[in-house]
């Protein structure tokens, strides 16, 4: 077997919704790559740049909102008209499901943040070894896209295991 057979075998035993599931799952994947790239090969001078953070928060941005475009538009253009059709009662337990993890991420990576900026305001102390300017913006980005490809992986493991009742 080729490597373009088994590509076509597994396409066609997942369904759509799985499918859209994992475009949007590799998504979020680059996007937060992305971002973790940025923040990693910047200088300090850079990190502690203001205009340099919203450049980046604008280019996470646009690359959410046109990689989310195009994947939509191809989803469209392949499927048989199943991005309209509503979720049946199994696929809004599993969207509850992966719901529930993002909201928790979020709420703790919210909570994070709070606390960091607390402590910088307060002159706590460092919270972490390393001096990071604007680290509660980095910390709620952070967990908004943790929170983000959580919800897509439980949903992909929840609706492949058939596990949706916790």
């Amino acid at each position: 077997m080729t490597r373009v057979t088994q590509l076509k075998e597994f396409l066609q035993s997942i369904s759509f919704r799985e499918l859209t599931l994992s475009i949007d799952l590799l998504v979020s994947i680059y996007i937060s790559y992305f971002y973790i790239q940025r923040l990693v090969n910047a200088s300090a001078e850079q990190l502690a740049s203001v205009s340099r953070l919203s450049g980046l928060l604008l280019e996470v941005l646009t690359y959410s909102v046109v990689l989310m475009i195009l994947s939509y538009l191809l989803l469209a253009f392949i499927s048989d008209d199943e991005l309209n059709q509503p979720l049946d009662v199994r696929e809004k337990q599993i969207n509850l499901i992966g719901f529930k993890y993002k909201s928790h991420i979020l709420q703790t990576g919210i909570c994070i943040a709070i606390f960091q900026y607390q402590a910088e305001a307060n002159g706590w102390g460092p919270a972490i070894e390393y001096n990071i300017p604007h680290l509660p913006m980095h910390v709620m980005v952070g967990a908004f896209l943790l929170a983000e490809i959580a919800n897509y992986a439980a949903q992909l493991y929840k609706g492949r295991t058939g596990d949706i009742y916790e």
